[in-house]
């Protein structure tokens, strides 16, 4: 008995104080699409995030809206969870699904005006969950870049 209570007092005062930082997106490195079907996209982001924590933190959930130059071309979805290290600045391949089922023709419309620029606009914003320590926060994120098209 007397474990569980310790085991809830650590727990409580970990929630009631800000030990646990805001994970930061920064900037995204490279993007591949590696699957198209008829209601997505499968997609792999090289991003840099830093975790200022002192502990590992696994990114568990993203959900986010994409833009492509300032139009809404669907919403992504993370395929596969992320460790990031203690202390850590480095770029991870984030997996993400992206739906694009109700934007299909905006999609189709403005990857086809990209062909033909040399770059786009790509802005995805949304929250993230991430855990540690027992303890679950939610994150809001934007990255909002242009990247070259090759």
């Amino acid at each position: 008995m007397r474990i569980i209570l310790f085991i809830a007092f650590i727990a409580l005062s970990f929630s009631s104080c800000n030990v646990y930082k805001d994970i930061e997106t920064q900037e995204v490195s490279d993007i591949r699409i590696t699957k198209m079907f008829d209601k997505g996209i499968f997609a792999e982001v090289d991003i840099r995030v830093f975790n200022p924590n002192n502990f590992k933190v696994s990114i568990v959930a993203v959900e986010g809206d994409i833009y492509l130059n300032d139009k809404n071309v669907g919403n992504a979805q993370l395929r596969k969870k992320v460790m990031l290290g203690k202390k850590s600045n480095e770029i991870h391949t984030i997996k993400i699904e992206g739906d694009y089922t109700d934007t299909r023709g905006v999609l189709l419309q403005t990857l086809i005006g990209g062909l033909f620029s040399q770059s786009m606009n790509i802005k995805v914003e949304g929250s993230m969950k991430a855990k540690a320590l027992l303890l679950g926060k939610s994150f809001y994120f934007e990255v909002d870049q242009d990247v070259k098209m090759n």
